[in-house]
């Protein structure tokens, strides 16, 4: 994952950076509201981290910006501002999350992951798509996680991203067969094929999970 660190203190900057990037983050920092805006729509991060004062451009006019531009890149500011009304005008623009100067470290990388996991699909259009921990090559048909990769079938690659595009459901075998194009044989193909993939999931380390429903369908989870 890589995040984006926007804030005009350059020790905490160096400081949240370290840390993120001990738990296996990417980081890049500016310190200035133009700088991290020219950042944020050159490049594509997960998550960025936003002060709100700043010099050059403050994180309200940063975050206005980056939603007139199209970008939905999950924000959360991070501030010494601490009153409701503050809050309010930090998340009315399309602020994702909000966390008050001092802040423990802890808190942080918690907000960060809860976040990841509301954020966790990018880009269906994309050759790669990522989800949790995972992420799935479309072109070359590999799963992998920062531990492992394997290769998936044509079929397998297929079901992971409809899977990924339809988390937020519970997915039934009928809908899962119809995309996938199977007339014959539905139940035990599409059982065939999600054990396959459980194993693979497993064998890469992941901590995504395909649960199975009963008389309903699958549902992919994190």
């Amino acid at each position: 994952m890589k995040i984006l660190i926007v804030d005009d203190s350059v020790d905490l900057c160096d400081a949240i950076s370290k840390n993120l990037r001990n738990h296996g983050y990417d980081t890049d920092i500016v310190h200035d509201g133009k700088s991290g805006l020219k950042m944020a729509l050159s490049n594509e991060y997960d998550i960025i981290l936003l002060d709100i004062m700043m010099p050059q451009m403050n994180g309200y006019k940063v975050i206005e910006k980056l939603r007139n531009e199209g970008r939905t890149t999950p924000v959360i500011f991070i501030t010494a501002k601490s009153n409701i009304a503050d809050k309010i005008e930090g998340l009315e623009p399309g602020a994702d999350d909000y966390i008050q100067k001092p802040f423990n470290i802890n808190e942080l990388l918690a907000r960060i992951k809860a976040l990841a996991r509301r954020s966790r699909i990018c880009d269906y259009d994309s050759d790669t798509i990522r989800y949790a921990d995972i992420t799935l090559c479309i072109s070359s048909k590999e799963l992998y996680t920062e531990f492992l990769q394997t290769t998936l079938s044509h079929i397998e690659c297929d079901t992971m991203k409809y899977f990924i595009k339809n988390s937020s459901v519970v997915v039934s075998s009928e809908k899962l067969a119809d995309a996938l194009k199977i007339e014959f044989d539905i139940e035990n193909t599409v059982c065939k094929c999600v054990d396959m993939l459980k194993r693979k999931i497993n064998y890469i380390h992941s901590k995504v999970k395909i649960i199975a429903i009963k008389g309903v369908g699958y549902k992919l989870c994190y």
